[in-house]
């Protein structure tokens, strides 16, 4: 699938671990956000709570320029919009993520590999191909980042270590920025 990128940021593993030092001391892990296909799902929070994540979605948008060939920004209160495209991602064991898409209006997507213990979950993608669906898989990796276009289906497979695998998501927007006030919510009946 050619809709599908990824690379590692110049990210320090200090540079991850003060990220994850900070959402420990939020104590955000163990109260996600959504409830879907039976389990709780994302964590979303304020750029100031962790403003390191402006970082991650530098590299992103430089990232992403070359893949699309046009300026991309991630949406986040501390730009002075008035919401946030981003969310942590904590899989807890014997947690997995089913197929789902994102926004229509996002350009792309993409994930940043905070914390992946081994057998935690790789992500899967899928495009519909007439009457069947390609799929591949890629290795969830720590300090890996993957883009991928906001419309392809994607999963993440079964948490099958002893600790949660923790990511960063957002949604990249071409500029200027147009949103619609429908568009800025998630609806559950995305995830099948």
């Amino acid at each position: 699938m050619q809709s599908i990128k990824t690379f590692t940021p110049n990210l320090s593993k200090d540079f991850r671990i003060g990220i994850l030092k900070k959402l420990n001391k939020l104590e955000v892990f163990g109260r996600q956000t959504h409830f879907i296909k039976g389990r709780w799902e994302n964590q979303y929070l304020e750029p100031y709570h962790v403003p390191e994540v402006k970082d991650v979605f530098l590299c992103a948008s430089g990232f992403a320029k070359t893949m699309i060939d046009q300026s991309v920004i991630v949406p986040h209160q501390g730009l002075g919009i008035s919401f946030d495209e981003f969310w942590f991602n904590i899989a807890k064991p014997g947690e997995s993520t089913g197929w789902h898409d994102h926004k229509n209006n996002a350009t792309l997507s993409g994930v940043y590999y905070l914390d992946v213990p081994k057998n935690s979950g790789d992500i899967k993608f899928r495009e519909k191909n007439k009457e069947a669906y390609n799929e591949c898989s890629l290795p969830s990796k720590t300090g890996k980042m993957i883009l991928f276009d906001s419309k392809l289906d994607h999963s993440v497979s079964i948490n099958k270590s002893q600790s949660s695998r923790i990511s960063l998501s957002f949604n990249l927007f071409t500029l200027p920025l147009e949103m619609s006030i429908e568009s800025q919510h998630y609806s559950s009946q995305k995830f099948f």
